[in-house]
């Protein structure tokens, strides 16, 4: 019998084995090409062979999120496994909660906030795994999930709530102050303000570099944002930090195609939770829709068909069928000017948002150089005015930001899955004066590029229980 030892650290374990073939086993199968290895450089000069590897077999070692992998691989050869735990100990003042968790601190003014049933096991996921993603749609109450779980710290804790961008940064920090939290600071472009709970971007955190060491309890806002190099190498330095939970209604950007993003994920935090009040295990956007918690949704493509733009590159095409393309232009305003309630357009570049604009005088128009007061402005027009029509370029609204919107009109195409649940997550929140969305999008028939990114959007918007249909 094979002897096998694993030693766990907060940010690495480490296997120590003298079976050669399990370290073997475990080199191969933790070892996964990039989507796009092909294009890269170093490839090209035969410098990379394309692998990302996460499990290194002359060290032993792993992002310790893995650990439920590994520890399935070595069962497959022995019984016989010594598990090491030298993780930082950490103990929850709250060791659970129920529906009313939240009752007694309330804002005045705001209605009674309850617990949902898969609310309630995420939270208490979180406080006993100490690792682990929430995965749940837009809408679901992903943010008083978060709220929930700060709440459950003891006091003095170090905690860390980290974002890629600073407009959620202010919103989960204006949530939590208001919410009664105490001793809450906010790290971001021209603030450093540091304190127990420190809400900061990641693009921020540098000036706060030595605290990092402190911080015992890690939460990451959209983690499928924050996977870049920059926020990789905060969860390497946070050595010191046992408790690690993600948060995202796409944590796994491309779904099974990036297995590099997906193990990342769970390496830096673990797998997501699964919960007992749905059948499938997790939260879906069509049981929340059943249970009146998102709005019921109509998805309603049209077809374009000019300019013919058979042989253009995508490049070209995306400039010449989208950004220039008069008739697709016409045809979003045509589709504007019918639509009552609060409506926002979504573009990909700001060329097309300005030839919009310019076809719509009245619309706002919302872009990345306006500064954190007329971003807050817009979204406050299309969360609370009865009628209101914004124009966005889609890094804006595609993550996070609540808006409570009657009609979304997706002018900036795509075929990401996490883009397109993101965006339609934007417009299915519930209000008093709404109970449907509507969702408009384009079906490009005018270049094989594009025609393959409108099948996918529909096919990603059928997978999540909408129905779609496609008129001339």
């Amino acid at each position: 019998m094979c002897m096998v030892k694993i030693t766990s650290y907060n940010y690495l374990s480490f296997l120590v084995t003298d079976n050669n073939d399990l370290v073997k086993f475990l080199y191969e199968n933790l070892r996964f090409r990039d989507r796009n290895y092909f294009h890269n450089q170093a490839y090209r000069q035969k410098r990379w062979d394309g692998f990302t590897n996460f499990f290194n077999k002359t060290k032993g070692s792993f992002l310790t999120g893995l650990m439920p992998e590994v520890l399935a691989a070595c069962k497959a050869f022995t019984e016989n496994v010594e598990i090491d735990d030298k993780r930082t100990n950490f103990e929850f003042k709250i060791k659970s909660v129920h529906d009313s968790f939240l009752h007694s601190s309330t804002p005045k003014g705001e209605d009674v906030k309850t617990l949902m049933d898969y609310q309630i096991e995420l939270i208490n996921a979180s406080i006993r795994n100490k690792r682990g993603v929430i995965f749940a749609p837009t809408s679901s109450g992903k943010s008083i999930v978060m709220l929930s779980i700060l709440k459950c710290l003891p006091d003095g804790c170090k905690a860390l709530v980290l974002q890629n961008r600073k407009t959620l940064a202010i919103q989960n920090y204006d949530e939590y102050t208001k919410w009664g939290l105490q001793n809450v600071g906010r790290i971001w472009g021209g603030v450093d303000e540091p304190n127990n709970i420190t809400v900061a971007t990641v693009q921020s955190i540098s000036k706060a570099e030595s605290l990092l060491g402190d911080v015992q309890v890690l939460l990451v806002d959209e983690i499928h944002d924050m996977m870049s190099a920059a926020p990789k190498e905060v969860y390497r330095k946070l050595v010191n930090c046992p408790v690690r939970i993600a948060v995202s209604a796409t944590p796994f950007k491309f779904g099974d195609t990036d297995k590099i993003q997906k193990y990342y994920v769970k390496g830096f935090f673990g797998p997501p939770f699964k919960v007992a009040s749905t059948e499938t295990g997790v939260v879906t956007t069509k049981e929340l829709q059943n249970r009146g918690r998102l709005s019921k949704s109509k998805c309603v493509f049209y077809k374009i068909t000019e300019p013919e733009l058979d042989f253009e590159i995508y490049q070209d095409a995306v400039t010449k069928g989208l950004v220039e393309n008069t008739t697709f232009h016409d045809k979003v305003v045509r589709l504007t000017m019918d639509m009552t309630g609060r409506t926002l357009i979504l573009v990909d570049r700001l060329a097309h948002g300005d030839a919009l604009q310019a076809r719509i005088p009245h619309a706002l128009w919302v872009q990345g150089k306006d500064n954190d007061q007329t971003r807050q402005q817009v979204i406050e027009k299309l969360q609370k005015e009865e009628n209101c029509i914004a124009i966005a370029t889609q890094g804006i609204f595609n993550t996070g930001i609540n808006v409570f919107v009657h009609n979304l009109i997706n002018a900036a195409g795509g075929q990401a899955d996490h883009q397109i649940i993101q965006r339609m997550g934007r417009g299915l929140r519930t209000a008093k004066d709404k109970d449907e969305l509507l969702y408009v999008d384009f079906f490009f028939e005018n270049n094989p590029y594009l025609h393959k990114h409108s099948l996918k959007r529909v096919k990603i918007l059928k997978k999540q229980g909408h129905e779609v249909s496609i008129i001339d």
